[in-house]
Parts: structure tokens; C-alpha cells; sequence
């Protein structure tokens, strides 16, 4: 037996829902200080916001690039 239920709400509906915060002010906060830093000439703002994504989506590549590197090497073997 399957039984499937569809709820339609809004996200603010699904946050009081859960109990979980309202961060929507905070993110208006803080994409307005880094509009106006990069208004300002600030380009460093953004990069150093930006970099730890940079750092993990790299490694995340080259952990799948072994991966497949080593596909290739035991399929070779055998």
C-alpha cells in the first residue's frame, strides 16, 4: 500500500510549521552590506565570502575525479 499526501504552503508557512527561525531579515542584512561593499569597490568582500564554497566544490571534484580514476585502474586488472 502507497499512500502519498501533498501539502501546498508557502515557505513561511512551512518554517512556523517545523518551529524553524525566520532568516529572511538577516539574509536582506546581509546581501545589502555586501552590496554595498561591492558598490564600494570591495570586490575582496565577496571573494572572501565565496571561498570556502570555492575550496570544498574543488575538492569535491578531485575526490570524484579519483574515484573514477580508480574505476579505470581496476577495471584494467582484471
Amino acid at each position: 500500500m502507497k499512500i502519498s499526501i501533498d501539502v501546498d504552503i508557502s515557505p513561511q508557512e512551512a518554517r512556523e510549521l517545523f518551529g524553524w527561525p525566520d532568516l529572511s531579515q538577516l539574509h536582506e542584512t546581509t546581501l545589502s552590506a555586501l552590496n554595498e561593499q561591492l558598490a564600494n569597490g570591495n570586490h575582496e568582500a565577496l571573494m572572501a565570502m565565496l571561498k570556502p564554497y570555492l575550496a570544498s566544490s574543488q575538492n569535491a571534484f578531485s575526490m570524484y575525479q579519483k574515484f573514477f580514476e580508480n574505476m579505470a585502474t581496476q577495471s584494467q586488472k582484471k
